[in-house]
């Protein structure tokens, strides 16, 4: 019901309108016979809207209006007056109100209208409240992005610049709000050109030049990128993936683009690449452990429309919550951590959305931002704090059906637009293998330290083989620079649409594999495989798995171990292809067989 303070100096007036009014039980009305009256009520109670006579002795409608303006600028006014008067009309809306109503005719419908004046203005406001409260809600969101992040029109002008970005590029964000010319390259990379985030809107061929691989998954593009004027001018590498933006018809209005610096994980790459060399040159098992340390992340982010959009377009698993602890969002990939699906937990509270971690309801970090007297140091025994925001690292043993895992957790306010906390947001990021990569390089080099000595005394020994250890030496290098993993693009007839060098060691004929069918080069046959794994996955949608027997370049015979994950079209809703990722495990295996078999000798060949 809608709250409405009616003025008039005619008694009479008042006393129908408020029948009239209030008849049909959508308003209660307080009526005053003077507008100082009025102005003192509406300092003690609150209205929804404010219904003024225009000709009134100690003060006019219109002068009225302009006092109600100078404290309650977005209260709905209506002037309700025999005054017929254009001038009158164009003052009082130039001035503020919200509709003019001339008093006359038959009062039923005369009240009827005015009844529906006051509704509509009422509604106005609060559609306005909400499209405020949500473009903040969407601006909040864009800078608890932990990754540097921004936003462009169609016509190229930065539409959101978030804390991070603002961090990485030193340009604040009301410096570059609605520029364009692609000048936020030159802020970003010290140059000034068409980036990803524009190819994705226009094709640039010269983004090719600044992005050696570029991959497209649906409508986002992924790429890999050195800047020499990363991190003080030593240099780093940069991920980046950017996606359009929609409206709600689903036309394209703009774009986004988040930005990731994995200088860290290329650098600690280059040391297991060192390490494997170093035991190459010692121990044949030494530099088997080290082999088996080298992954690649793979790292893929959905995006999706505006409030939404924004929130699964994050590549970390993150929900958000009110001020009563209530699910109010649930993305995709924390839908695909715990399982859960967003209809499962959105509307839930009691702290529902704990059990998939730590198997009970228990407070997260996210509830210690809303509850700053909350006590969870038990549950968190890394915890940080920075500005607003909440961090932790820490081992969760409840998560992927009990295997567990090491995450990353990240929690911050929520803000409608009168800067007020409506509720928080945390993410969540599965650092497992990151952790369980630094664990075991750890642990190699404290077994390399721990066999230094024995090596040195075992010196003289090995001193007879050195000669066929330097005629060898290239021979090694060869072999082991070629150790990496196959990745191809299959369409739906199992033809090769894109592959990486790796893939060319299977072609017959020293030719590229790209044209060729996956069976025709794994093990040249004109017929796929029994139980073919991608098959299954174009079949299933699913991922596959299976080890074949392949034949590499030279009719060479050995054994693949083949992964295959949907290549999903999310325009056309469908699958397109498969993405097979192959790795050759002839070594591992022949090893393995000559461990079981007894044999000692780990210079024999494999």
């Amino acid at each position: 019901m809608l709250s409405v303070l009616y003025v008039d100096d005619e008694p009479g007036l008042l006393d129908i309108g408020k029948i009239f009014l209030e008849r049909g039980g959508n308003l209660m009305v307080d009526i005053v016979l003077s507008p100082l009256e009025a102005l003192s009520l509406l300092t003690k109670s609150t209205y929804d809207c404010v219904i003024s006579d225009y000709q009134m002795p100690e003060m006019d409608g219109l002068e009225f209006l302009k006092e109600v303006r100078k404290t309650w600028h977005t209260l709905p006014f209506i002037l309700f007056t025999g005054k017929g008067r254009e001038d009158v009309v164009i003052d009082a809306l130039n001035n503020g109100a919200d509709f003019y109503l001339q008093k006359g005719g038959e009062p039923r419908s005369q009240f009827a209208e005015l009844e529906y004046k006051v509704r509509l203005a009422a509604e106005r406001i609060k559609v306005s409240e909400e499209l405020r409260n949500s473009q903040r809600m969407l601006e909040d969101l864009i800078d608890f992005l932990p990754d540097p992040t921004f936003a462009i029109d169609l016509n190229g002008k930065v539409i959101a610049w978030n804390r991070a970005v603002e961090e990485m590029s030193g340009i604040r964000k009301g410096e570059i709000i609605g520029q364009g010319n692609q000048i936020y390259s030159l802020y970003l990379f010290g140059e000034k050109g068409p980036l990803l985030i524009d190819h994705v809107l226009h094709d640039f061929p010269e983004t090719t030049v600044m992005y050696p691989t570029i991959t497209r998954k649906g409508n986002k593009l992924i790429a890999e990128r050195y800047v020499p004027m990363l991190n003080g001018g030593t240099g780093g590498y940069l991920w980046l993936v950017t996606s359009p933006i929609y409206n709600s018809e689903g036309t394209i209005i703009g774009a986004i683009e988040s930005i990731r610096d994995i200088t860290t994980r290329k650098k600690a790459e280059e040391e297991v690449k060192a390490a494997y060399e170093q035991l190459a040159a010692a121990e044949e098992e030494l530099r088997q452990q080290f082999e088996d340390l080298a992954r690649n992340e793979k790292q893929i982010r959905d995006s999706e429309r505006r409030l939404n959009d924004i929130i699964s377009f994050l590549p970390d698993a993150t929900f958000a919550i009110d001020l009563n602890g209530t699910v109010i969002a649930w993305n995709n990939a924390i839908e695909e951590m715990t399982g859960i699906e967003r209809s499962e937990i959105l509307g839930t509270d009691d702290f529902s959305y704990a059990e998939p971690f730590w198997g009970c309801r228990r407070p997260m970090l996210i509830d210690v931002v809303l509850r700053s007297n909350l006590s969870i140091e038990n549950y968190y025994k890394n915890l940080t704090k920075k500005g607003d925001k909440y961090f932790s690292e820490m081992e969760v043993p409840h998560i992927y059906e009990g295997k567990g895992g090491y995450f990353w957790f990240t929690a911050t306010p929520l803000y409608n637009s009168e800067g007020e906390v409506i509720g928080a947001i945390e993410s969540i990021r599965d650092v497992t293998d990151h952790k369980r990569e630094q664990d075991e390089l750890k642990a190699a080099y404290e077994q390399l330290t721990a066999t230094e000595e024995e090596l040195r005394q075992q010196y003289k020994d090995l001193a007879w083989g050195e000669a066929r250890i330097r005629e060898d030496e290239g021979f090694i290098r060869d072999v082991f620079s070629s150790i990496q993993d196959g990745i191809t693009v299959l369409d739906t007839d199992l033809r090769i649409i894109k592959a990486n060098p790796a893939m060319d060691e299977f072609s017959a004929d020293d030719t590229s594999v790209t044209g060729k069918k996956c069976h025709e080069v794994y093990y040249h046959s004109s017929t796929p495989c029994e139980d073919c794994p991608a098959i299954r996955t174009l079949r299933t949608g699913h991922p596959a798995h299976k080890i074949i027997k392949g034949r590499g370049n030279g009719e060479k015979v050995g054994s693949l171990d083949v992964y295959s994950y949907p290549l999903f079209d999310s325009a056309a809703g469908k699958i397109t292809g498969v993405i097979e990722y192959v790795r050759g495990i002839t070594d591992r295996q022949k090893s393995s067989e000559n461990r079981d078999s007894g044999d000692e000798n780990p210079g024999s060949p494999q």
